[in-house]
C-alpha cells in the first residue's frame, strides 16, 4: 500500500537522494520509506526473507520492472533513493522511472556480487497517485525512500574570481548573479563562420596583424573579401540569423570556439581569420548589449586534433614525439609538464610545459585584444574533462585540476587577462556510468578558480525537459555559491518546466546548426516561438545595455565566503569531516539496508577537522547523516 507524503514547510527537509550541500540550514528529517514486499502487486513467491535487508525481506524481480505506488499531496520535485540487490556478476544498469519517464540510473557492476546498491534520482511527482518503477537491471528490490526536494537558497558573489577583474567583467558577473533563478538567458553557438580574411594575420613571433581594430587591410586571394559586410556581422552569421528566423528574436548570448587559436594551422589564412573574426564579433556583440561566451577545443603546438580516443597518450600506438598519430587521437601527454603521478609540481624544464605555455600565451593575446575593446566574456576552458575524450581528460582529476590552475594562473596573473568569467564544466565519468549519477565533481578545481559551473546535456530531439536531476546533482556536489548554466545542449529546456522544477539554468546554448550540426531543428518551431516570447527568457532585445548595469558588492568575494557546509572526504577508509561551527549535533552512518551502522559522534561537536576510521566496517555503500548546529549533511559514501 502506498503512503501519502504531505507537503513540508520550505527549507524543512534535507534530502538523502541528491544530497544537497546548501549554505542554508535544513532540519534533518527522515524520508518516507516504501518496502518492496508491502506493495499490493507482489506475489508471495517473489518475496525473499533475509534478516540483513530492510524489513527483513526483499523482492526478487529478476531484472523486471518493479512498481511502487506513491501518493503525494503536492506537485513538486522529489528525491528518490532505491535500494537494489545484485547477486550476479554482470554489466547491470538499474533504472528508476517516475510515471514511465526515466529519472536516472546507476551502473551497479562489475563490482561485488551479492550486494545492495543505491540509485539516487530526482523526479517530478504530481499531486495524487504516482508510479515509481525500479529495475530493468536490478535482480532484487529492497525499498525506496521518497522526500520532497528542499528549496535551495543560493548565495553568490557578484565579484569575479579573477583578482582585479575589469569593470566589464564585474558588470557581467553582477548581471548573471542578479538574474540567476529569476530568468534564463538564451544562447546560440556559432560553428561555420562567415568573414572576410587575409593571409598572414599572425606574425612568426605571435603578434597579431592588423593591430587597428581588426581592420582587413588587404585580401589575398582577392575573393577572400567577397562577402557583403552585413553577412560578416554577428547577426549575419548563419547560425544566428536562423535562430532569429525560428524565434523572432536574437539570442542574448553568443557562443564562439577558439579551436583554431593554436595547433598546426593556427597561423594560416582562413584559420587565423576565423579566430580573429571570433574576437571581432565578440566585441560587436558586447556593444549590442549581448554576452560573448568562449570554448576552446585545444590543439597543442603543431597538432591538428584534440580528441584522445583509445585512451590518448596511454594508447600503445602512441610513440614519443608523434603528432596526431591518427585522425581520431592525439598523443600529447600533458602530465609531463608536471612531476609525480598526481602532477603535484610544475616541471618548467619540460617540452610539454613550454608547448602549453606557448599556446596559452598565444590565446591570451586574443583575449587581451577583446579586453582592450572594453568587452568581457564567459570563458570555458578544458571542458568535459571526465568524459575522457579530450587530451586534458585522460590522466584523472588530480592532474586535470593542476592543469586548469596552471592555465588560470598564466592567463590571469602572468598575462593580465582580467575580462573573463571562468566556467568549469562538470561531466559524466564513464568509470561511474553515463547519466546524472555519473557526474563527477572530483574534477572541480576549487571555488577560487570558478565563477560558473556548467554542464552539457544532449537530450533526444524534442525532449525539452528541465534536466532538474542534473541541476540538483550539481548543487549537491559543488554547492550553492556558483551560477549554474547549461553550457551546451541539443533541444532547449522549456521555460515552464525549469521554473516549476526550480532548476532555472542561468543560460542555455544549443550547439551550432552549421557544419551539419542541425541542433536548432531539435527544438520544435512552436516551442521556439513560445519560449522566446516568454518574459522569463532573456533575449538580445531585452538586455538592459551594459551602461545600465551597476556593479554591486552586496556579497563578499566567494573566495572568502564563510560556508555553512559540513564537508566530507574519504581517504583509505578514513572519513574526515570539516565542521564549520561548534554545537550540539549527531553524525551517524547507515548501511545499505537502512540500519544504523555507526554513531560517529553525538552531543557537543567541536568545529574544525574531525576524522573517524571506517576501515573496520564492511565494504560497501553507506548513508552519512550529520547535523551540527545549523549545518546538516546527508550523503552516500563508499567504504573501500
Amino acid at each position: 500500500m502506498g503512503k501519502t507524503i504531505k507537503p513540508n514547510k520550505i527549507g524543512n527537509l534535507f534530502t538523502t537522494a541528491t544530497l544537497i550541500a546548501a549554505a542554508a540550514a535544513f532540519a534533518l528529517a527522515e524520508p518516507t520509506k516504501y518496502e518492496a514486499e508491502n506493495e499490493a502487486s507482489v506475489a508471495a513467491s517473489a518475496i525473499v526473507e533475509d534478516a540483513a535487508f530492510s524489513g527483513g525481506k526483499y523482492v526478487a524481480n529478476e531484472k523486471q520492472k518493479f512498481d511502487f505506488k506513491v501518493t503525494v499531496e503536492e506537485t513538486a520535485v522529489y528525491d528518490i533513493v532505491a535500494a537494489v540487490h545484485i547477486h550476479i556478476y554482470d554489466w547491470v544498469t538499474s533504472k528508476v522511472l517516475v510515471n514511465g519517464v526515466e529519472a536516472g540510473s546507476q551502473l551497479t557492476t562489475p563490482r561485488n556480487c551479492d550486494s545492495t546498491y543505491f540509485v539516487a534520482v530526482s523526479g517530478k511527482l504530481r499531486a495524487g497517485e504516482n508510479t515509481i518503477s525500479v529495475g530493468e537491471g536490478a535482480v532484487g528490490v529492497d525499498y525506496i525512500s521518497v522526500e520532497r526536494h528542499p528549496d535551495v537558497q543560493f548565495k553568490i558573489s557578484a565579484t569575479p574570481v579573477t583578482p582585479g577583474a575589469t569593470p566589464e567583467a564585474q558588470k557581467l558577473m553582477t548581471f548573471l548573479r542578479d538574474n540567476f533563478m529569476k530568468k534564463t538567458i538564451s544562447g546560440m553557438m556559432i560553428g561555420d563562420n562567415q568573414f572576410n580574411y587575409h593571409y598572414g594575420a599572425v606574425n612568426d613571433d605571435g603578434s597579431i596583424v592588423p593591430e587597428d581594430n581588426f581592420v582587413i587591410e588587404k585580401c589575398t586571394p582577392a575573393d577572400s573579401c567577397s562577402l557583403a559586410d552585413e553577412r560578416t556581422t554577428w547577426k549575419g552569421q548563419e547560425d544566428i540569423s536562423l535562430f532569429k528566423e525560428k524565434t523572432g528574436y536574437y539570442p542574448a548570448l553568443g557562443g564562439f570556439d577558439m579551436l583554431f587559436a593554436a595547433g598546426g594551422h593556427s597561423n594560416e589564412g582562413w584559420f587565423s581569420g576565423y579566430t580573429e573574426n571570433n574576437i571581432r564579433m565578440a566585441a560587436e556583440l558586447w556593444e549590442l548589449g549581448g554576452i560573448p561566451a568562449f570554448s576552446w577545443h585545444w590543439k597543442v603546438d603543431n597538432d591538428t586534433v584534440f580528441y584522445s580516443k583509445n585512451k590518448g597518450f596511454n594508447d600503445p600506438n602512441c610513440k614519443e614525439g608523434v603528432i596526431a598519430s591518427s585522425a581520431e587521437n592525439t598523443c600529447f601527454n600533458y602530465t609531463k609538464a608536471f612531476t609525480g603521478d598526481k602532477c603535484a609540481e610544475v616541471n618548467t624544464s619540460s617540452k610539454e610545459y613550454a608547448q602549453i605555455m606557448a599556446d596559452v600565451d598565444k590565446l591570451s593575446k586574443w583575449f587581451l585584444k577583446l579586453q582592450d575593446k572594453g568587452a568581457a566574456a564567459i570563458w570555458r576552458p578544458l571542458h568535459e574533462a571526465s568524459g575522457g575524450w579530450f587530451w586534458w581528460g585522460v590522466a584523472g582529476p588530480d592532474c586535470y585540476k593542476q592543469l586548469y590552475k596552471l592555465v588560470f594562473d598564466r592567463m590571469v596573473n602572468t598575462n593580465g587577462v582580467k575580462n573573463l568569467l571562468w566556467t568549469w564544466n562538470i561531466n559524466t565519468d564513464p568509470e561511474i556510468g553515463y547519466d546524472v549519477n555519473a557526474l563527477n565533481a572530483a574534477w572541480y578545481p576549487g571555488d577560487e578558480y570558478v565563477d560558473i559551473v556548467g554542464v552539457d546535456i544532449y537530450n533526444n530531439s524534442g525532449d525539452l525537459k528541465s534536466n532538474v536531476a542534473y541541476f540538483n546533482k550539481i548543487v549537491n556536489d559543488v554547492g550553492t555559491n556558483k551560477v549554474i548554466a547549461l553550457t551546451e545542449n541539443g533541444p532547449i529546456t522549456d521555460v515552464d518546466s525549469i521554473f516549476e522544477d526550480k532548476s532555472v539554468w542561468s543560460f542555455w546554448m544549443p550547439w551550432y546548426n552549421t557544419w551539419s550540426g542541425n541542433f536548432l531543428s531539435q527544438t520544435p518551431d512552436d516551442a521556439w516561438k513560445k519560449n522566446l516570447a516568454d518574459d522569463r527568457v532573456i533575449k538580445l532585445e531585452t538586455m538592459p545595455g551594459w551602461d545600465n548595469i551597476s556593479v554591486t558588492t552586496k556579497f563578499v568575494n566567494s573566495n572568502a565566503l564563510i560556508t555553512n557546509k559540513i564537508i566530507p572526504t574519504m581517504t583509505n577508509g578514513i572519513l574526515t569531516l570539516s565542521i564549520p561551527k561548534s554545537g550540539h549535533g549527531k553524525i551517524e552512518l547507515y548501511d545499505a539496508h537502512g540500519k544504523l551502522a555507526a554513531i560517529i559522534a553525538s552531543g557537543h561537536i567541536v568545529a574544525g577537522s574531525y576524522s573517524h576510521d571506517l576501515s573496520r566496517l564492511s565494504k560497501g555503500m553507506y548513508f552519512l547523516k550529520a547535523k551540527v548546529a545549523a549545518a546538516s549533511l546527508s550523503k552516500v559514501i563508499t567504504v573501500p
